[in-house]
């Protein structure tokens, strides 16, 4: 019988979540070790907020904590639970006696149930490139073809006006979106799957013909998401 979770964080569910004012926010430097325990081994910590950045814009998915599911590898799930996902840092996020934790041992988790999606967490989906380009990802389409959306909001310092004349920017950081989307076939290392020539690398000789033609009748454009769905489903289905 597989091991029951328990909710052990006291007062997850109680009392008031006090979101951050986001035109200033506090930018962690490193982590203090003061591990706590979530479930069933996969634990949270604190971040250390002692330096400060003024940054314009908004780091996480949705600013607010809502309610998820935690699921582990051996398929146990725990109860619903208040969670944030901290796109700017990569992080699910926890809220503990009104102390804001982070789960920091994600690899011990299968799956995370989130907003109506779903995230896995696999710091090494795409091969020989940088920590931001892997970690957690949506999963979009499951199947033999796999589609996995990586949500990003990259740090910009605004030095310069954006002109020919030069002069000086606003001085301030800003979070911009960066998402891009990861193929995987067959379970194999993923790739980034941003035009024709990358899809059609991926798959087999004889499915590339008819996937053309699929493309060009419904005029996919690879940086559109509701696209890459639509392709992706359809090279499942019908390859």
């Amino acid at each position: 019988m597989k091991k029951l979770l328990v909710i052990v964080l006291i007062g997850l569910f109680g009392g008031a979540c006090y979101a951050q004012d986001m035109k200033t926010v506090q930018v962690p430097r490193g982590v203090q070790r003061q591990s706590k325990q979530i479930i069933d081994g996969v634990t949270t910590h604190n971040y250390a907020t002692k330096s400060k950045i003024p940054i314009n814009g908004n780091p996480y998915y949705k600013k607010d904590f809502t309610l998820g599911v935690l699921e582990l590898h051996d398929g146990a799930k725990s109860d619903e639970t208040l969670l944030r996902y901290n796109i700017a840092r990569d992080a699910f996020e926890v809220i503990q006696k009104s102390d804001t934790l982070s789960l920091n041992q994600p690899y011990k988790l299968k799956q995370i149930f989130y907003e109506n999606k779903t995230f896995i967490f696999d710091p090494e989906l795409r091969e020989k490139t940088d920590r931001k380009y892997n970690g957690f990802f949506e999963v979009c389409v499951d199947g033999k073809f796999t589609l996995y959306k990586k949500w990003r909001k990259d740090l910009v310092f605004d030095s310069f006006a954006n002109n020919y004349k030069g002069g000086s920017g606003t001085k301030e950081y800003y979070y911009v979106d960066k998402n891009n989307f990861v193929g995987r076939l067959n379970g194999q290392k993923g790739f980034l799957l941003n035009s024709k020539k990358s899809f059609l690398n991926a798959i087999n000789d004889e499915s590339k013909t008819e996937m053309k033609a699929f493309i060009k009748k419904n005029k996919i454009k690879f940086n559109d998401e509701k696209d890459l769905i639509k392709l992706v489903q359809f090279y499942n289905e019908k390859i």
